[in-house]
C-alpha cells in the first residue's frame, strides 16, 4: 500500500509527522477513510475518534474538532486538542462526570451547548484510552 504524509497540528504545534497507509475519521460532511493521492478535500472535523494505519497496526486518537486538509503531498489535520495513549482515564471519567451534572440543571446560566462538547469530549477520551 502506497503511504502518504500526516502531519497533524495543535494550538501547542507539531503533535506528530508520520507516513501513514490510511486515515479514518469523523468529518463535518461525514466518516470518510483517506488513502494516497485521495482528491484534494477540506472539511471540518467531528469531536470524534480517528485512527490511522500503518503497516497493518491501527493507532487510535481522540479528536477534540478542527479542520482536514488533503493535498496531493499530505494530508494536514489541525485538531483543537488530539491524545492518544496519553489520555488520563481519570480525568476523563471526572470530566464526564461534571458534564452530566451541568446538563441535569436546567437553568439559564449553564450553557448546554458546552456542557454537551465537554461530555462529547470526555465519552471519546475514555472509549479510545479502552481501545
Amino acid at each position: 500500500m502506497t503511504k502518504f504524509k500526516l502531519k497533524i497540528i495543535t494550538p501547542q504545534g507539531i503533535y506528530q509527522e508520520v507516513e501513514i497507509d490510511q486515515i479514518n475519521l469523523d468529518t463535518t460532511a461525514g466518516q470518510i477513510g483517506i488513502l494516497a493521492h485521495h482528491i484534494p478535500l477540506a472539511s471540518g472535523v467531528k469531536v470524534s475518534q480517528m485512527n490511522y494505519i500503518i503497516d497493518g497496526k491501527r493507532t487510535y486518537f481522540s479528536v477534540a474538532g478542527g479542520f482536514i486538509y488533503v493535498n496531493e503531498t499530505e494530508t494536514t489535520l489541525i485538531a483543537n486538542a488530539i491524545e492518544s495513549q496519553e489520555i488520563d482515564l481519570e480525568r476523563a471519567q471526572e470530566a464526564k462526570r461534571r458534564a452530566e451534572e451541568r446538563l441535569k440543571i436546567q437553568n439559564n446560566e449553564i450553557d448546554m451547548l458546552r456542557a454537551q462538547a465537554a461530555l462529547q469530549r470526555a465519552i471519546t477520551r475514555i472509549h479510545v484510552k479502552g481501545l
